[in-house]
């Protein structure tokens, strides 16, 4: 069982580090569109930052699903319970997601992990979240801050 924890917390570790990286990449590439001599953005830039945010934390999620599919495959105790690769990753989906559909279960004590996973995605997805709502909550202050300067003008 602490084989089973220690693996589970590596790939936690490896996916935190991530989205950490991850989140500040994000911060970086729209952060200029919040500085203060910018104050003005237009609707296509808002809908360009919201898309672009949410494609980008999307394809995180993915990442870590996908390493959490690879430790299922390469896991001689995992990897008999899936057919293929795609299978694997179709479960690490439904698991971080927390949809647990049951249609492809761990059958060894190595189901401890699918928890772990759950739990793992559990917290990323609303780190996420928390991030969007951040952008979002920028965006919406520039709009203040722009409809503002106009009244006191």
């Amino acid at each position: 069982m602490l084989r089973i924890l220690a693996v589970g917390a590596c790939i936690i570790t490896i996916n935190v580090i991530l989205q950490a990286l991850g989140n500040v990449l994000l911060v970086r590439r729209t952060n200029h569109h919040f500085l203060f001599e910018n104050r003005s953005i237009s609707n296509i830039n808002i809908a360009k930052i919201l898309t672009f945010s949410f494609l980008f934390i999307t394809m995180m999620h993915f990442l870590h699903t996908f390493m959490w599919a690879i430790c299922y495959y390469v896991n001689p105790a995992t990897r008999v319970d899936f057919q293929s690769f795609s299978e694997a990753l179709y479960f690490s989906l439904v698991t971080f997601t927390t949809l647990g559909y049951g249609d492809i279960t761990l059958s060894s004590e190595w189901r401890l992990l699918s928890g772990i996973e759950a739990i793992n995605g559990i917290m990323l997805i609303g780190w996420s979240t928390a991030m969007m709502y951040s952008i979002i909550q920028r965006i919406n202050n520039v709009l203040k801050a722009t409809t503002n300067q106009g009244v006191d003008k």
